[in-house]
């Protein structure tokens, strides 16, 4: 169940940082149940070259605006505001309620997002009978001009002109069962919910005519804890190999707000944590448990494994040029030949 009490404080926070006049800002949100099925996508280029991939550390939302300001190019998405070029934001939402969260949880990224922005009130300003929450396992929500007028959580000053971008919600798997030390889901139906979710997010950012994209880490950190790895590759295969998706794209952004952050070691302690609670559980069984709590081998093997790589990391060698080319490269058994020959 998720906390009302955090919708509400989200609320007034939003009430207290934005100007009346951005509540008057033109925007439109609209839900999408079934995405990979419902809609129909018109190929722009008949190139399946990939798009450039860029992992970068920073705040998501202010390096779509950044790129988006900075892009010139001759092949800059079509899907233009008043001139200028936008790149989307795909967003984590919470499944029941825009801003939500489960008791106990840290503030997601969505949540802050509403306190700079009126992310909120987009997603909130429909028809009492029709809501858009609660949110199908692979569907979504895109909003197309969410105004956002303070700087990142830990500089919330207002900027200097306030800038909109159009945001698509999500909602990740939380907390799926993994193995390999956190590297793989347990299970396949659950890997293929978020494969589903995010070829859901791409395709509502391709008919809306978007060839650009930002995400940040989706998925990832102590909410979600998806396997890095895995999802990691699930992005690149998709947009490789995906016949409505594969060279429609210009370029993938992927942004990690804090470059330090580990969901897979994570895992790790939650492993170590298991195997503790077992010896501990064996040890006052055999009547020890006075000899396990002074036994230096369970400080030792809290120290004994080595720290696991950061998401940003896990996301940098995934994308890494060189193993884009290699996985171009050979023949990819989970690709159909109706896929291939597409």
């Amino acid at each position: 169940m998720e906390s009302s009490d955090t919708s509400r404080q989200v609320a007034a926070g939003i009430k207290s940082s934005i100007p009346p006049e951005f509540f008057l800002v033109p925007s439109y949100s609209i839900k999408y149940n079934n995405p990979t099925t419902d809609l129909v996508i018109n190929r722009n280029t008949q190139s399946t070259r990939p798009p450039v991939f860029r992992i970068v550390a920073g705040d998501p939302v202010m390096v779509a605006i950044s790129n988006a300001m900075a892009d010139n190019t001759s092949q800059a998405n079509q899907a233009v505001f008043g001139g200028r070029v936008r790149v989307p934001f795909i967003s984590a939402t919470s499944k029941r309620r825009a801003a939500g969260s489960h008791p106990g949880d840290p503030p997601s990224y969505e949540q802050r997002l509403c306190e700079r922005s009126n992310l909120r009130q987009t997603l909130t300003s429909f028809r009492s009978d029709r809501p858009f929450h609660p949110i199908s396992a692979t569907g979504g929500i895109f909003s197309n001009k969410v105004v956002v007028n303070l700087g990142p959580w830990n500089n919330s000053e207002s900027v200097e002109s306030p800038h909109h971008l159009p945001v698509v919600s999500v909602t990740p798997l939380r907390r799926p069962a993994v193995k390999g030390r956190g590297t793989i889901y347990s299970h396949e139906h659950e890997k293929n919910t978020m494969r589903g979710t995010i070829c859901g997010a791409l395709r509502i950012c391709l008919y809306h005519r978007f060839n650009r994209v930002v995400i940040g880490d989706f998925g990832l950190g102590s909410v979600y804890r998806n396997p890095p790895q895995a999802l990691a590759e699930i992005w690149r295969d998709v947009l490789l190999f995906d016949p409505v998706l594969r060279g429609q794209f210009a370029y993938v952004i992927f942004a990690f707000e804090d470059p330090t952050q580990s969901t897979t070691q994570g895992h790790w302690d939650t492993l170590l944590q298991c195997r503790e609670r077992g010896r501990g559980r064996r040890l006052a069984a055999e009547g020890t448990s006075s000899n396990f709590t002074s036994n230096p081998m369970a400080a030792e093997d809290s120290h004994s494994e080595s720290r696991a790589p950061t998401d940003m990391a896990v996301f940098q060698s995934v994308f890494h040029p060189h193993e884009i080319e290699r996985v171009l490269q050979k023949p990819d058994p989970r690709c159909s030949m109706a896929m291939v020959l597409s």
